[in-house]
């Protein structure tokens, strides 16, 4: 049986990644595997870039949620530190997201209970999409080997503040 993440990310008509370039954590790794699989998907910095880093260097970045277009996804994808992740879930929710996925080291305690209190469903906290995205490939291919290989790929549903038990690097 396919794990529930699967699902998600897999079936997910799109998404807004936001992540932090400010504090170091602009989601490269995840825009490249998204842009060559050719899933859509729209990148919102909250350290201002407009272009992207990594990978795929000079691909499309948003400042604001004003900015980005208007068939945009429900979920968005943190890619923030924690310190950064109450901001990253309110710009979520300004929007229009309904769920929220809390990739690795992002989320906080506080951010998680905001999401919840603005009516967003908590997808996953601590673990990446990319281990569970049938787009994967490279490097990103073989880290979510790693990660089943270790156990963490099969581990229950994570809505809490477990992310920093649950990570692998």
């Amino acid at each position: 049986m396919a794990h529930p993440l699967e699902e998600v990310i897999n079936s997910a008509e799109g998404l807004v990644l936001i992540g932090d370039s400010a504090e170091e954590r602009f989601p490269g790794f995840s825009y490249n595997q998204y842009a060559k699989a050719g899933k859509r998907f729209y990148c919102l910095d909250l350290g201002g870039l407009d272009v992207s880093r990594g990978p795929t260097k000079g691909g499309k970045v948003y400042k604001s949620v004003a900015e980005l277009p208007e068939d945009r996804s429900d979920l968005a994808v943190l890619w923030v530190t924690r310190t950064n992740c109450l901001r990253a879930v309110e710009v979520a929710h300004e929007a229009g997201c309904k769920r929220v996925w809390f990739s690795f080291k992002t989320a906080h305690e506080d951010a998680v209970a905001r999401a919840r209190e603005l009516g967003m469903e908590i997808v996953e906290v601590g673990r990446c999409p990319i281990y569970y995205y049938e787009g994967a490939s490279g490097i990103c291919k073989a880290h979510a080997v790693a990660v089943k290989a270790s156990g963490l790929y099969a581990k229950p549903l994570c809505f809490e503040g477990c992310g920093d038990h649950r990570e692998m690097l």
